[in-house]
């Protein structure tokens, strides 16, 4: 197999990647959207309040890294989806500093998608908290539980680091 094949290969692989990175990423933003308009705890209604339309919780520390962590995300994922249109724009480098390009701007949306993923574990976990800071018992499990996330991360790069560190030079 020659250097062209090699790079032919290595680009419908990246692209490939890129278009189910693309769904994901797409996902993401219009989830992270819909939380910022459809907050925890709801908004203020009683028409004599002078905070009418205003978020019940905003004083609540979760609260805050809810909303914090949520536009974190979207903008990260919002970040990724360009990053991913920006690949299918140009799709077919022709020189290696054009393939080096396509490579980089997949590794920053891939980078970006997976702040996220991080991001949005936060915000739904700082969300639930904000909501059920009376139930000690189940906003303590929520939290517990949305750090699974964050172990199941640690173990498939550990794999992931395992797996490549195992490779022979010619691999």
């Amino acid at each position: 197999m020659n250097t062209d094949d090699n790079e032919t290969t290595k680009i419908k692989d990246i692209m490939n990647a890129a278009q189910i990175h693309l769904v994901v990423a797409t996902l993401l933003v219009t989830v992270t959207f819909a939380a910022g308009f459809t907050l925890p705890g709801g908004f203020e209604s009683d028409r004599d309040s002078h905070n009418k339309g205003m978020a019940i919780l905003v004083k609540k520390t979760p609260f805050c890294v809810f909303v914090i962590t949520d536009a974190i995300a979207f903008v990260c994922s919002a970040g990724a989806v360009f990053s991913y249109f920006v690949m299918a724009a140009n799709h077919r480098p022709t020189t290696k500093e054009e393939l080096r390009v396509l490579i980089n701007i997949y590794r920053v949306a891939t980078i970006l998608q997976f702040l996220s993923m991080s991001a949005v574990v936060i915000a739904f976990v700082t969300g639930l908290y904000a909501t059920l800071a009376h139930s000690v018992g189940l906003s303590a499990a929520v939290c517990s539980i949305g750090c699974l996330t964050f172990l199941i991360y640690v173990l498939v790069f550990h794999l992931i680091y395992k797996g490549l560190s195992g490779r022979t030079p010619n691999q």
